[in-house]
């Protein structure tokens, strides 16, 4: 999902801009004369796309961003703008529900002072001459659009601060301590940059995956089996009888009674593995007399995960090849799916010796010795979650995406002495051992208190759509909703 590119400003500037705003042709959705069903809900209210709601006009709002943005409009950013509707809805509805809990009402000169720039003269003077020639509707929707706008602005600037300011204080809003500001102000006067050594857990090899599979030789056996499912014990029990006395045959019997839960068209199961029908019949000893059929033997209906089924093996079992390529993947595929960390495991104890090596021999070659990938991080700051105020850690260099928000990598990196090998630090899908390179103390000025003023308030208001998102007040059916009957209509 891509980030969303509103702040607690432009979220503002939307509320204020949504009356000129009708819905987008293109996103009319739903079938003629059927009301969409709403897309979810905040503490009890419904979030409905439907004309003047303030769900559309934010879709509204968002598509003609795009457009001004140049961004082609297409199915996969239909679905982004919804979400940033749906999500700038919640945060609407969040605070307006806080402020109106809180007894505060708009004051009526704040809404008249708002609207005054819409109704001036050519000399950009407000004019009353023009405030009465406008349409009523219009200038009724104008004035409901501001109290809700202003209404949601008061939350967010007592929550997070605004332009109004005492001196050097911002008179509303989180206060930030001197400290953390100074601290902020001169994250850069100190970075490190380290030899690295990536070991790719992607790269798992053929020798661990064939040594796994033996050991678990069981699990991937391969069978050949037609499958008949009913809902209940009994029909599948009659099914069973009359393929047996042959009043019917298999096929026909899957054609006429099978639910098809676990097969094709056709009957074929699509589950093949012994892994698979472990999570698939639900006794053990069932299992047991289905993996021991002999071809075209039928085996009694049995419990599985959804009713009773009933096993034909068209052909022998097959027992696995640890050699050939195909089954290897299934072998990869299933300790990646399972038993993941096993492989976590296993790059660790490699990591593990290649730190004890490095110790005592050149970085370099013991890359080579145990088949790690070596990078050089250029100097970064203590900069958890790349703030845009400091210099950030290059996290395109291979093994490092996501490293920015580590924690672990950061303070394993920034408690190294110079030349220091670390323990191995688990990133993703990758295990890095880090090499403290050097470590510079930088000449620069400290970034400016109203820049650091305006990160912190960017992210408070960030961290607070994140809980609203995750509230158990939130319903969110945007993604069933949308492909169910907006995109089938584009």
């Amino acid at each position: 999902m891509k980030r969303g590119f509103y702040t607690i400003g432009s979220l503002i500037i939307l509320l204020i801009a949504a009356f000129i705003f009708v819905l987008v042709p293109i996103f009319s959705g739903g079938r003629t004369g059927t009301r969409l069903p709403p897309f979810g809900s905040y503490d009890g209210t419904e979030i409905r796309y439907e004309q003047g709601s303030d769900f559309a006009n934010y879709v509204a709002n968002y598509a003609d961003y795009f457009k001004n943005q140049n961004i082609e409009i297409d199915n996969s950013n239909y679905y982004y703008i919804f979400n940033y509707a749906f999500n700038a809805t919640v945060t609407q509805l969040a605070y307006k529900k806080a402020v109106n809990k809180s007894g505060w009402k708009v004051p009526q000169t704040a809404v008249n002072r708002a609207m005054m720039p819409y109704f001036t003269d050519e000399t950009g003077k407000y004019s009353s001459k023009m405030y009465k020639l406008a349409d009523p509707q219009a200038v009724a929707d104008l004035r409901k659009n501001f109290e809700s706008s202003l209404t949601t602005a008061r939350f967010a600037e007592d929550s997070f601060g605004g332009a109004a300011s005492f001196g050097k204080e911002t008179l509303y809003g989180l206060k930030t301590s001197e400290t953390e500001t100074s601290f902020m102000q001169n994250l850069n006067s100190s970075k490190r940059s380290f030899n690295l050594a990536v070991f790719n857990m992607n790269e798992y090899p053929d020798s661990e995956k064939a040594a796994y599979g033996k050991e678990n030789s069981q699990k991937f056996v391969k069978y050949d089996f037609s499958v008949i499912t009913c809902a209940d014990k009994s029909k599948a029990q009659s099914v069973a009888n009359s393929i047996t006395s042959e009043k019917i045959t298999f096929a026909d019997a899957v054609n006429e009674y099978s639910q098809k839960s676990y097969s094709n068209s056709n009957g074929k199961m699509t589950s093949q593995y012994h892994y698979q029908l472990e999570s698939i019949v639900k006794n053990p000893d069932d299992l047991k007399t289905i993996a021991a059929l002999a071809k075209d033997e039928i085996s009694a209906p049995v419990q599985t995960s959804i009713g009773y089924t009933i096993f034909r093996a068209d052909s022998a079992a097959a027992e696995p090849d640890f050699n050939d390529e195909s089954t290897l993947r299934t072998v990869y595929n299933y300790i990646t799916t399972n038993e993941f960390s096993r492989i976590e495991e296993y790059y660790t104890s490699q990591a593990e010796k290649f730190a004890a090596d490095a110790k005592t021999a050149n970085f370099d070659a013991t890359c080579k010795k145990y088949n790690a990938k070596k990078a050089v991080v250029p100097a970064f700051p203590l900069n958890y979650g790349s703030v845009s105020v400091a210099d950030k850690l290059d996290t395109s260099i291979e093994g490092l995406s996501g490293a920015n928000t580590n924690e672990t990598f950061f303070k394993t990196a920034f408690s190294l002495a110079k030349g220091e090998i670390s323990k191995p630090v688990v990133n993703g899908r990758n295990i890095l051992v880090l090499q403290l390179a050097n470590e510079t103390a930088a000449d620069t000025e400290p970034t400016d208190s109203d820049v650091i003023a305006d990160e912190i308030r960017n992210y408070d208001s960030s961290a607070a759509q994140t809980a609203l998102l995750s509230s158990p007040k939130l319903k969110n059916n945007l993604s069933e909703v949308f492909f169910k009957y907006i995109m089938t209509n584009n």
